[in-house]
């Protein structure tokens, strides 16, 4: 349970239900009554802590996540401990996909790069709802291509752009789905998910803290001038942004889904 709510607050369906709109994928679920109906009082908020280890390598995903201004991130670790992050999940989608999608087993180790808020729901409750509507499975489809789509970008990122770019194109990233520009992190924690050596995450830090970017402190790094970020980055990001906004975009003025028995 959070400790950033009080327990009347928490109990409480209205602000449970605020707290899931804030989580697209929910949102866009939730046009439908029935599946608000079924869904919300199964919904647990929690807080998630910064590099809290969700699930390892090989673990059965017992529980799946929608983030609300936390960011969550899938990362590959190698032989020699260095990590390289594959993927980062905020208020756009959820976390556990291959729970729901039949494999049930944590491919990658999942990671929680900044705090904040998440609602918790035990997959099974979710699959039931996807597997008995084609229009919602349309729309945990749509969540997965968008993973699909950045795993696959930042691989090419990951071996064609500078530090610099790619450096870039994950704080812009973080601060999409963030939605705030005070951040809480360490050159150290920064060129885990980058991939990078953590000097060469210095030299390119410093370059964007002289051009206004960016101020960083002690493991806390604000957002000054997006734009300088925009100008900066490799072209990676607008491939990868194009899907989030989609993923941003309420599926309300479409035809609502519905459950089984539930006119459409």
């Amino acid at each position: 349970m959070s400790s950033n709510f009080k327990t009347s607050e928490i109990g409480n369906e209205s602000f449970l239900e605020d707290i899931a709109l804030r989580n697209e994928l929910l949102r866009d679920l939730f046009t439908s009554q029935s599946a608000r109906d079924y869904l919300l009082p199964k919904l647990t908020i929690v807080s998630l802590n910064s590099n809290q280890v969700l699930s390892e390598q090989g673990d059965k995903i017992e529980v799946i996540y929608f983030p609300v201004d936390s960011v969550v991130s899938g990362l590959a670790i190698m032989e020699d401990g260095t990590t390289v992050e594959t993927s980062m999940v905020g208020r756009d989608g959820l976390v556990g996909i291959p729970a729901i999608l039949g494999s049930g087993i944590s491919r990658q180790w999942i990671w929680v790069s900044i705090s904040g808020t998440a609602l918790q729901l035990d997959p099974r409750f979710m699959e039931s709802v996807f597997v008995n509507n084609e229009s919602a499975l349309r729309v945990l489809l749509r969540c997965y291509r968008s993973v699909v789509t950045q795993v696959s970008q930042r691989c090419v990122c990951n071996t064609r752009h500078t530090i610099l770019e790619r450096l870039c194109c994950w704080l812009l990233m973080i601060h999409d789905r963030v939605g705030g520009s005070n951040l809480r992190l360490t050159q150290e924690m920064i060129a885990s998910r980058v991939g990078a050596r953590r000097a060469g995450i210095t030299v390119a830090a410093g370059m964007l803290q002289e051009l206004g970017g960016i101020e960083y402190r002690r493991g806390h790094l604000c957002v000054r001038n997006r734009e300088v970020l925009e100008q900066t980055v490799c072209e990676c990001y607008d491939i990868m942004q194009a899907e989030f906004r989609r993923n941003l975009i309420s599926s309300g003025g479409g035809r609502p889904f519905a459950l089984a028995g539930e006119a459409a």
